[in-house]
């Protein structure tokens, strides 16, 4: 997490008054009568029935608990501690679904708020932050679920603490400071509070909310509203948890008083989560991209997402992910009675496709082979796949990562290398190591264009930045203050076509974009000649439907440069060293109990023209531009990468990889990868097992006739012709004749036939 300094407020109570001058008053906003915050109270009867429920079985025993601690609600050492706002929650929970048998419950909760608030005076770091916050909110329930018992004294007393604490967190509702509306701290937990708090006193004191309301209408909701359309995050897999997570449940807050201003579609933002898991327990979090590599998935305080996402959609896929991760919710337990309805149907991850796009402003791709959810342990034959063509770079947390991919299969095979806050100082956030390295092109698994004599990179929140990777650039020096701004500042990348073939387990999975611009100076970096003049990339995922060899992943590049002497470098980051032998490439991963082998048949450059350098090992881990930034402080972050490069100069040049993966001990037969270029040499076709993928060369839109020879005569192939101009074409092989229609999105054929010659002759092209 980026850093800040935390305030003493110890002028608060003196300059409380005028500070609240800073808040315009308006219309007071009419609202339901208490409860009114995460809860109705026509929803009451139901949630004493659901608090039975046999899903909440553990969440039931830690409220059980947690309602019986033992602790006056006074900080001995004045900062926040959890205990005392779980107490209280839990005995403001009993006695808003039964307050004829709970009064003294509620009593207490009240008492205990009055305690625990005054006594909060200090903070220490992020965690203290999110601790306050969170007894702000704890308290806020207090007021808002107890309010028939509470005397004029208890509101003037809790109505003063709430605004004193919350001020001692980062940000406070009655002071001016920067804001942005799309990434950043106050993006987290500040607006969350200030509604509750809001909601709460609003009877007493209607500011705080109406203004916090204004802002989330007038300024979150539109620039939050156009992300969800992609239907992932925008900050990366790991601040999904934190960020997201608070807007979701600012969305569930302002739904139950009938003022939500969100898009539907941010509930699906949380299948992006349930494609990033895999079956381990001690790995990197899931599929990262971006600020990751914490060896954590930000703990249980910030699971809370994902009921929330059910509850509001009522999708039932997103019902099972809440069911099964329900008891991470232990911590929030009187909040999980009010998160999780266990009335909404739930769907089997069975019957949800194995792969899935997250389209514009995003740009990724997440395959799989299997589901395996609840699986924790290095035997699951689950192999996941990411693939990234973000078409625009938020920033803050976001690495300049376009065209990266990395492969998990019992155990992380492609890595996205380096770490954040590690145990050196230099690791975090906007410091030195992190800005030359970890969120470097060089640390992921794309493509490098090194013009030795371009400017490095500005990253806005220093300029430090002293190593020329021959990466990519932002498009701004600072992050974006809202969606709207970085749509306006223009695409680092083109989603080119994409396509998901038919069923639940589908055969291919195909990705193809271009990443030209961020590769070329900006303005804001300086006025500098263009390095390349093309950068493309396809990713193409065969789930070839074995346990022995599940999956593989083809990567075909064109990249053509304005210099022929710009160094052209293809990345593959792994944890140990790789092996390079007769144009292969073999990673293994077999620490502490994995077992996963990658096997990369490089196919372009041809053999005569492959450079393969391998760079890693002790005091060169991280190593760019002549210096090691920082050191491995966490297993899995990574030690070596392969650097492939064409042997001779050209302007012009093509990367193909064919990725097969599999167990490393005992180590099956790979399978045979053979090539064959088209008649015309403007495409190239590759068969692997029974699968035959073409594409063109320059990975652009063909509209002429293609013609080419591969595989077995005698064998049936699936076979994926991609790269095709809309409209309609006439497939002829041995075995089958056929006319097809191509849509413009995918630009592919995929048809069944023997092997031997193919040829794809065009008809007509669509005009639209």
């Amino acid at each position: 997490m980026k850093g800040f300094i935390v305030g003493t407020c110890a002028s608060f109570m003196v300059s409380l008054a005028i500070a609240q001058s800073t808040i315009v008053a308006t219309k007071p906003i009419q609202l339901p009568s208490h409860p009114r915050l995460l809860v109705k109270q026509s929803e009451l009867a139901d949630i004493k029935q659901r608090m039975s429920s046999p899903d909440f079985a553990a969440i039931r025993e830690a409220f059980n608990q947690q309602r019986t601690y033992s602790t006056d609600g006074v900080s001995a050492d004045g900062n926040p501690k959890e205990a005392i706002r779980q107490k209280m929650e839990a005995l403001a929970l009993s006695y808003l679904v039964d307050p004829e048998h709970e009064k003294e419950a509620g009593l207490s909760a009240i008492k205990l708020a009055k305690s625990y608030l005054p006594s909060i005076n200090k903070l220490s770091g992020y965690e203290g932050n999110s601790w306050a916050y969170e007894a702000v909110f704890g308290a806020a329930l207090v007021y808002d679920w107890c309010y028939p018992l509470l005397s004029n004294e208890d509101k003037t007393v809790l109505a003063m603490e709430l605004k004193r604490v919350c001020c001692l967190g980062e940000y406070c509702p009655f002071t001016k400071v920067k804001k942005e509306y799309l990434t950043g701290h106050y993006c987290e937990m500040a607006p969350t509070v200030f509604l509750a708090m809001g909601l709460a006193i609003h009877d007493e004191d209607p500011t705080i909310f109406d203004t916090e309301y204004k802002e989330q209408i007038d300024s979150f909701a539109p620039s939050r509203n156009l992300m969800y359309k992609s239907g992932a995050f925008h900050q990366g897999s790991q601040y999904l948890h934190v960020r997201y997570g608070n807007e979701i449940l600012q969305a569930f807050i302002l739904d139950k008083v009938g003022l939500n201003p969100y898009s539907s579609e941010n509930s699906a933002v949380t299948f992006r989560d349930i494609y990033a898991q895999i079956p381990q327990k001690t790995d990197m979090d899931g599929m990262p991209e971006g600020d990751c590599h914490n060896h954590i998935d930000m703990g249980d305080l910030y699971q809370q997402f994902i009921p929330l996402a059910a509850s509001l959609s009522k999708d039932g896929f997103l019902q099972s992910y809440a069911k099964l991760k329900l008891n991470r919710l232990e911590v929030l337990s009187a909040r999980a009675f009010i998160y999780y309805n266990p009335t909404i149907p739930s769907k089997p991850f069975d019957y949800l496709g194995l792969t899935r796009f997250f389209p514009s402003p995003s740009g990724i791709m997440i395959a799989r082979t299997k589901w395996d959810l609840d699986r924790k342990d290095y035997n699951s034959n689950a192999l996941v796949v990411l693939m990234n063509m973000r078409e625009y770079n938020a920033r803050n947390h976001v690495h300049l990562d376009d065209g990266h991919f990395s492969i998990y299969y019992k155990g992380h095979l492609a890595i996205d290398a380096g770490i954040y806050q590690g145990k050196e100082e230099e690791n975090g956030w906007g410091k030195e190591d992190y800005i030359n390295y970890y969120i470097r092109t060089v640390a992921h698994n794309s493509l490098l264009i090194l013009d030795p004599n371009e400017p490095t990179p500005l990253e806005g929140w220093n300029k430090k930045t002293k190593s020329r990777d021959g990466g990519q650039f932002s498009f701004n020096n600072k992050a974006w203050s809202t969606s709207q701004q970085m749509i306006a500042g223009g695409k680092n990348a083109q989603i080119m076509a994409t396509e998901i073939s038919e069923g639940v387990m589908p055969d291919y999975s195909y990705l193809k974009g271009d990443m030209t611009p961020c590769y070329n100076v900006p303005k804001n970096v300086a006025i500098y000649p263009a390095k390349v003049d093309t950068v493309r990339r396809s990713f193409v995922f065969l789930n070839l439907k074995n346990e022995a060899i599940p999956g593989a992943l083809i990567v075909m590049d064109k990249v053509v440069s304005t210099n022929a002497s710009f160094k052209k470098s293809w990345l593959l980051h792994a944890q140990n060293e790789p092996t390079i032998k007769n144009g292969k490439i073999i990673v293994e991963n077999t620490n502490n109990g994995r077992n996963g082998k990658l096997q990369d048949d490089i196919l372009l450059p041809e053999m005569n023209n492959q450079n393969i350098e391998s760079i890693g090992g002790e005091g060169k881990e991280y190593w760019v531009d002549g210096k090691n930034w920082g050191s491995v402080t966490q297993e899995d972050a990574g030690r070596w990468r392969i650097e492939l490069s064409p042997k001779q100069a050209s302007k012009s040049d093509n990367f193909l990889n064919v990725i097969q993966v599999m167990d490393a001990k005992p180590s099956p037969t790979s399978y045979a990868v053979t090539k064959s270029y088209a008649e015309k040499g403007n495409y190239l076709a590759v068969a692997i097992n029974n699968r035959i993928v073409a594409q063109q060369l320059s990975l652009d839109k063909n509209d002429k006739e293609i013609a080419f020879t591969i595989g077995d005569s005698n064998k049936d192939y699936k076979v994926l012709i991609a790269d095709l101009k809309a409209g309609e074409w006439k497939f002829k092989s041995s075995s089958t004749t056929k006319n097809i229609s191509v849509k413009d999105s995918a630009g592919t054929v995929y048809i069944e036939s023997k092997g031997g010659r193919f040829s794809l002759t065009p008809i007509g092209f669509s005009t639209k």
